[in-house]
């Protein structure tokens, strides 16, 4: 019984010891593999460049969206004018199929014996996603995995990205940079240590070849002949207009013959912006409809609106905007 044991904590020593030798690497196919600084077999992965992640259809995973509202007297804002924009980018990082296979096989080839891959520690990543002399950067302790960013964009930005769109010069680029972690033997001790990894990606938003990605949007606009279904915006969470927010509901009554059918819709910090709700029945169709708005705040409280009727609106906004003289350019996340 103490062989089992012991060979458990030698390999629980191991594992705990393990890390790449800053000093020993090697270039395969394009990625860095480092050496363990004890071990010779095992060696660690770089992480994957980010790249554009692919749509269900097979094209660039962006978009830019601009939004238009202008108030009316029905809704008490007459003669407000807003302008968004809403820059959307899904970036990805992995690895070509069979690449690491053929790194054991290079590696083998070269005289290691049952050679093992791990991946590479990093202790921070910075990102940033620049257009012109504006973008977004944040920074987390550990490898950026990739994701969809959502970025809301001013009125001169949304302007000056669309037209540059138009003309097909678009300047804008994605800038990853993480630690990697590890460690160098200096006056004969390892001491822990990091080097700094960096990748820049070119992003080219092409209008003309995928033209879909690219809309602009009424959010008042009326159809004159019913409707079968509404879009519904919430931009409160990537505008960031209220951080006690957590969760935010609307509610849409449908009139169907004997009573209505009722289709709710959820908007949250990690979830879209934009929702289709397509109504199922025929009957009624230009009938008015009705919603509630649901807000639920981060302490588990609920603030619940009256309903409110609507009519022939294809567009449902239910952003709670800050009122005009308390917005600024400082109230948008953006930074240079």
């Amino acid at each position: 019984m103490k062989w089992p044991l012991l060979l458990f904590f030698v390999l629980l020593y191991c594992t705990a010891n393990a890390a790449p030798n800053l000093d020993v690497y090697r270039d395969i196919q394009g990625i860095l593999v480092y050496q363990d600084h004890q071990q010779k077999n095992i060696w660690y992965l770089t992480p994957a460049a980010p790249q554009i992640a692919r749509s269900e259809d097979n094209t660039p995973d962006y978009g830019l969206d601009v939004f238009r509202y202008h108030g009316r007297k029905g809704t008490g804002d007459q003669g407000a004018f807003l302008v968004r924009g809403i820059l959307s980018v899904a970036v990805e990082r992995k690895r070509p199929s069979g690449v690491t296979m053929a790194i054991r096989k290079v590696l083998g080839n070269s005289g290691i014996k049952n050679p093992r891959l791990r991946s590479m520690p990093v202790s921070g990543a910075e990102i940033k996603l620049l257009f012109a002399d504006q973008g977004a950067s944040w920074q987390q302790k550990s490898r950026w995995t990739g994701r969809q960013i959502l970025l809301p964009l001013p009125p001169e930005m949304t302007e000056a990205l669309w037209d540059g769109v138009e003309k097909g010069q678009t300047l804008m680029s994605l800038a990853v940079e993480e630690q990697l972690s590890g460690r160098r033997l200096i006056d004969k001790e390892w001491q822990d240590m990091e080097v700094s990894s960096s990748w820049i990606l070119p992003i080219e938003m092409d209008m003309a070849a995928h033209p879909t990605k690219f809309r602009k949007t009424d959010l008042g606009g009326r159809m004159s002949h019913g409707y079968t279904g509404i879009d519904v915006f919430c931009f409160d969470f990537i505008e960031e207009l209220d951080q006690d927010l957590y969760a935010k509901k609307v509610r849409v009554a449908i009139p169907t013959t004997g009573r209505d059918l009722i289709e709710e819709i959820t908007f949250r910090d990690d979830g879209q912006y934009r929702f289709r709700l397509d109504f199922k029945y025929a009957k009624g169709m230009d009938w008015p409809y009705q919603v509630q708005i649901v807000r639920i705040m981060r302490d588990g409280r609920r603030e619940t609106t009256p309903w409110i009727k609507k009519q022939g609106e294809s567009m449902l906004d239910i952003t709670a905007y800050r009122e005009p003289e308390e917005s600024s350019e400082e109230d948008i996340p953006i930074s240079e």
